[in-house]
């Protein structure tokens, strides 16, 4: 849960680390954190809020508070408990844009909360929408009426730290279990998404301020369906979890469960709150199995899903697809060329229009015509075998002592002279189509030159692409490993090349050793 820690914990917060555990989503830039867009959130004495109102209210129905079950000030509600229409003083400061106050709003009624489901409370307040907008000059925001999009950039605006993360949806998770509680159809965030303790309740807002979900936790510790440490569990029951990811629960359930009176009602046809006296449809899609393919080679699976209820028309979204595939909205067919070798997490979902949804998750594997994408490619990698293999300037490959190896005996010391001078070192590579390819080295420079200013450099190229520039001002004790992505340069044969240039005095060495192509 990411609501506030005050006890037993002497109040620390615990911030989720981006570690890899037993599975990792897709990655995305970091997201930024701004103190701004605070507009119509709540900070409550241990989780934050969001003044919200439904897509069909008016401005003289009640104005209402969203935030998660579990920050229900009675305590978290049990799995499978669902509390409705109880009275409730919680109140909460409404916050500006840049977080600054404009009062107290107070509830006077719990409408909805669960922890079964999905993960709200959902507060009347105890004035009008208009009244809010008189006193405050604040209007509500409006809970979404539909399932958000896969890949949309979202705020997370937080009332309690008065602070808003921008990040990214990243796929919808079957289930997440965390502890006793178990949520379906979680909204998942990009890596590096790291929204933290009292964060717990802010919503979730699309571009258009229009609220998609409500935050709710993240797996703060590595360890499997724990509390604070949830777990994903797909439709065939396989189970993964990443330290470091977080959460938010779906919201637009609520608008599936509004009468003609603009009045919450778990009897509304369609309903999709748990706790409904009429459950909402059941979309069943059919797993195809674990899918190959070979890049360059055409590709088709057909998808089919299924509705309890006749009549309904079903619509498809897939993630995690191979990179080349898309999948077709109406038909469920998935067609395309792959171009990259990979082994991909495929999630399809079939929504009909109720908005009931069903997913299933296979694996899709994609390899080269020409094998599999395993291995190193460079040839003599540590030296030991002296200059065989590479193109080096006079003296470069050695295995002199005054400066060791990284492993072994011999390495290349480019430079160290301490008078004009350039020393090379290059092989040549194929790096194969289709393949994620990885160059590494490990660097050590020591130098007599001082200060900050940039005297005696060393150029790391592949092919035409330089991709890094090294100098006497990077020089520290011990070997450094240095790694690049050089995938984009695969189905080509490339030069890896490393030129050292010095100046006219004070010596700087650039010591190269264990260097590595590898393919996967």
């Amino acid at each position: 849960m990411r609501k506030r820690l005050v006890t037993g914990l002497g109040a620390v917060l615990l911030a989720a680390a981006v570690v890899a555990g037993s599975a990792a989503p897709a990655t995305a830039a970091a997201p930024s954190i701004q103190a701004t867009g605070l507009n119509a959130t709540i900070a409550l004495d241990n989780c934050s809020a969001s003044l919200v109102k439904f897509p069909t209210s008016a401005s003289t129905d009640r104005a209402m508070m969203l935030t998660n079950g579990h920050c229900y000030e009675g305590g978290m509600p049990g799995a499978g408990v669902v509390l409705q229409n109880k009275a409730s003083t919680r109140s909460g400061t409404l916050l500006n844009d840049s977080g600054g106050s404009l009062g107290t709003v107070r509830a006077d009624l719990l409408i909805y909360a669960t922890m079964t489901g999905t993960d709200v409370s959902l507060y009347r307040l105890n004035q009008t929408i208009a009244q809010v907008q008189s006193s405050f000059g604040v209007s509500p925001m409006t809970i979404a009426a539909s399932h958000p999009a896969d890949g949309i950039a979202m705020t997370i605006p937080s009332g309690y730290w008065k602070q808003t993360w921008t990040c990214n949806i990243n796929g919808f998770v079957y289930q997440l279990k965390e502890d006793a509680w178990t949520w379906k159809d979680s909204i998942r965030y990009n890596t590096g998404c790291n929204t933290t303790h009292g964060t717990s309740g802010s919503p979730i807002l699309d571009s258009s301020r229009t609220v998609v979900g409500v935050n709710n936790t993240g797996n703060d510790d590595g360890a499997r369906c724990t509390l604070n440490n949830p777990c994903e569990v797909d439709a065939a029951g396989n189970v993964t979890w990443t330290q470091g990811q977080s959460y938010g629960q779906q919201v637009y359930w609520f608008s599936t469960c509004v009468n003609s009176s603009r009045m919450l009602d778990l009897t509304v046809a369609g309903c999709l709150l748990t706790g409904a006296s009429t459950p909402g449809n059941t979309v069943t899609v059919t797993n195809p199995g674990n899918q190959s393919s070979v890049t360059g080679t055409a590709a088709s699976v057909q998808i089919s899903a299924s509705d309890s209820a006749p009549g309904q028309t079903l619509t498809y979204s897939a993630t995690g697809l191979p990179a080349g595939l898309s999948i077709n909205a109406s038909t469920g067919l998935i067609s395309g060329t792959p171009t990259t070798v990979q082994t991909a997490t495929v999630t399809v979902t079939a929504k009909d229009t109720t908005n009931a949804t069903g997913s299933t998750t296979f694996t899709w594997t994609v390899t080269s015509p020409g094998g599999t994408c395993t291995g190193q490619k460079l040839l003599n990698p540590g030296f030991e075998s002296g200059a065989a293999s590479w193109t080096a300037s006079s003296g470069v490959i050695d295995n002199g002592t005054s400066e060791p190896a990284h492993a072994g005996s011999y390495k290349a010391w480019l430079n160290g002279y301490g008078s004009s001078h350039t020393d090379t070192l290059s092989q040549s590579v194929a790096i194969q189509a289709g393949c994620h390819a990885t160059l590494s080295f490990y660097l050590h420079i020591d130098t007599g030159e001082t200060g900050s200013t940039v005297y005696d450099k060393l150029t790391v190229q592949a092919g035409s692409t330089t991709l890094a520039t090294y100098s006497n001002v990077n020089a520290a004790a011990g070997y450094v490993l240095r790694t690049f992505d050089v995938s984009s340069l695969a189905g080509q044969t490339v030069t890896i090349k490393f030129t050292g240039v010095e100046d006219s005095s004070l010596q700087t060495s650039f010591v190269i050793d264990d260097a590595a192509l590898t393919l996967s």
